[in-house]
Order: C-alpha cells, then sequence, then structure tokens
C-alpha cells in the first residue's frame, strides 16, 4: 500500500493510493500541468493511473478529471448523483457509475455518504489485510455509517478549521455557519472525536486532510488530534502547495 496526499485544500485536492498493485486517484481538483508535476515528483507517470474516483462536484474535487480522462483515457468512478451536478459530464469517456458495486479492480470499498451542500461520499477501500478511510467536505459523519468505518489501517479524515478562528474571520456569517454547521466542514474537535471513535487495534496511521488556509493553521490541526490519540499512531499533516509524507506499508 503506498499513498501520497498530491495536495489537500479549499484550493484543490487529490490522493495518489495504490493498493494490490493499482494506482488510483481519489478526487483530482488540482490544475492538469500541476496534478501531473505532483504525480512525476512522486516517481508515477500519469498514464498508469487505472482510475480516478470522485467524492463530490465542487471544483476543487473535480477541476482535473476530464482533461485526464481526455489525454490518458483514465477511467472515472463517480456516483451518479455528482455526475448529474458536473458541467462536462457529456465530454467523459469511460464513466463507471458506483453506486451499485462494492468492488473495483479487486478493491472492495464501501460508500459513506457526506453532509455537504454538494451531493458525495466518503470511501473506505480494503485490500487484504489493509484498509483505508477516506472522509472529507462534511460538516458531520451519521451514526448509522460508524461501523463501516471502525478499526480500520489508515484514516483520511478532514481537520478543517478552528471554531473560533473561523467564527472571527472576514467571511460572511451565512459562510461561516454553513462551515461549521452539519452541511459544511469537520472542525479540529469534530476530526478528534469522530477518530477516537473510530480508530482501534489495527489502526496506524492518520492523515490529516482539508485544513483551511484562513480559519487554521497545521499546528493547532495537529496539537487538538495529536493530544487526544493514541501516540502510537502516526498523524501525517497535508498541504496545499506541496505533497504530504509519503506512506509506504
Amino acid at each position: 500500500m503506498k499513498i501520497v496526499v498530491l495536495s489537500s485544500s479549499s484550493s484543490g485536492n487529490s490522493t495518489f493510493v495504490e493498493l494490490g498493485g493499482v494506482k488510483f486517484l481519489i478526487d483530482a481538483g488540482l490544475p492538469f500541468g500541476q496534478l501531473k508535476d505532483r504525480l512525476y515528483e512522486i516517481d508515477v507517470c500519469p498514464e498508469d493511473i487505472d482510475f480516478i474516483i470522485v467524492t463530490h462536484a465542487h471544483i476543487d474535487h473535480v477541476r482535473s478529471i476530464h482533461s485526464f480522462n481526455r489525454v490518458y483515457s483514465t477511467k472515472i468512478y463517480i456516483s451518479s448523483e455528482t455526475l448529474l451536478e458536473y458541467d462536462k459530464r457529456d465530454k467523459l469517456k469511460d464513466v463507471i457509475l458506483f453506486n451499485e458495486i462494492d468492488n473495483i479492480l479487486g478493491i472492495k470499498f464501501d460508500k459513506v455518504p457526506i453532509s455537504h451542500d454538494k451531493k458525495g461520499y466518503g470511501f473506505v477501500f480494503e485490500y487484504d489485510n489493509l484498509s483505508i478511510v477516506y472522509m472529507a467536505d462534511t460538516g458531520m459523519i451519521h451514526s448509522k455509517y460508524h461501523n463501516v468505518l471502525k478499526n480500520k489501517t489508515v484514516y483520511l479524515l478532514e481537520s478543517n478549521h478552528d471554531v473560533e478562528m473561523e467564527m472571527n474571520g472576514t467571511k460572511d456569517q451565512k459562510t461561516k455557519l454553513r462551515n461549521i454547521g452539519d452541511m459544511g466542514h469537520l472542525s479540529n474537535e469534530d476530526c478528534a472525536m469522530y477518530l477516537n471513535h473510530f480508530i482501534g487495534v489495527n489502526t496506524k496511521y492518520i492523515y490529516l486532510i482539508h485544513i483551511s488556509d484562513h480559519d487554521n493553521t497545521h499546528e493547532k490541526a495537529y496539537q487538538v488530534n495529536r493530544d487526544s490519540i493514541d501516540k502510537n499512531i502516526k498523524i501525517f499533516l497535508t498541504y496545499k502547495d506541496k505533497i504530504s509524507e509519503k506512506l509506504e506499508v
């Protein structure tokens, strides 16, 4: 298993994963040239990406899926709801709707709906004895999905904002309330709460993703989570302008 978060922020999100020899991206929200450069930086050729799986239709998650699909004929796995909201859907080829499937190229996966102002999903990927949770852009995680999220090897979970910084920031009041609400984003404290509920004896690594540029700091996100999480579990930070630390297991 290999994981590298190529970028994670409101400007663009994309994560490289390799499981069982299958290479894929979760989202392609960076500009196409930048996304290619970051793949080359981790010694991955863009044409070797087997598929892109899409969480939801916000531009910071879908910006380059059309270009990637057109240039490399990369398969796109997407929900029917997100496809309808994607404005270049008629130009995509090799599109697979994942609503009714639970396996992609031998990788078992579960879909967990996000609570956001666009319909979308987080994912649980499993191969052999390894498992990955990816959840971002969600204001809460419904309790009916908690069991499927428990005791996984790696968590990539949103630690988006510090509530005090968010509420004292320069955004308008409606946006502030949206961001801290159930249809917005997880705060640092929310992230730590959910992680402590989900992690188990199999959990080894955590990536804190989608950290706000203006309403959080990497230091705050790390400290809030580090203070409450088992010290034997390694926590990685992710960034807008550089790739994360590479995980290889």
